[in-house]
């Protein structure tokens, strides 16, 4: 894989892959003088260094930069860059919003947080559908010939919310806004 970190004003960021950073650059985040440094390298190397990159021409103006989120519903998608910056300050808050309840906890610590905030309305989400899909299951089985079948279902839910809550955690780590599937496309927080 072709992992990068890269300095922003003054500021180490990544893990990126190579994508990412020709998003930077159509930016106008990173320059053709940018550092960047390879996993697994000690060595810091000028962005023009990597032919994979494509700088625009001198005097051709950036493109707006890249944002975690669009003016359009729903979230956004796999291929949208959420904010670096913000991304690094918050891993933690929107990896901390798939376990249970914790979903609380980027919404009380990093409430101006886009990124965070995504991740923490996928975990409301996430619990919530849980919780429903649990108190259906268990109402369901106490109908005597429908319970016989029934009682399968809340391993069934429970381990489908772990499958969920993984993915979610996999996405805020490697910090990427990318939607949870079956539930991903609901939006409880403004």
């Amino acid at each position: 894989m072709n992992i990068w970190k890269y300095v922003h004003n003054g500021q180490t960021f990544g893990p990126v892959e190579i994508e990412q950073l020709q998003r930077l650059v159509d930016s106008g985040m990173l320059t053709r003088e940018s550092l960047l440094q390879k996993e697994g390298s000690t060595e810091w190397v000028p962005a023009h260094s990597l032919p994979e990159l494509n700088f625009p021409a001198a005097g051709t103006p950036p493109s707006p930069p890249v944002t975690a989120f669009s003016s359009a519903a729903p979230p956004p998608i796999s291929d949208k860059t959420p904010d670096l910056e913000d991304v690094e300050k918050n891993k933690i808050f929107a990896i901390l919003a798939y376990i249970g309840l914790l979903f609380i906890v980027p919404l009380l610590a990093a409430p101006n947080s886009k990124f965070a905030r995504y991740h923490a309305n996928q975990g409301i989400v996430l619990f919530l559908a849980t919780v429903i899909l649990l108190a259906g299951s268990m109402v369901l089985m106490m109908i005597p010939i429908v319970g016989c079948v029934m009682w399968i279902a809340p391993f069934v839910i429970v381990a489908g919310a772990i499958v969920l809550m993984v993915l979610g955690i996999i996405n805020a780590a490697a910090g990427q806004c990318k939607p949870l599937p079956l539930i991903g496309q609901f939006n409880l927080l403004k």
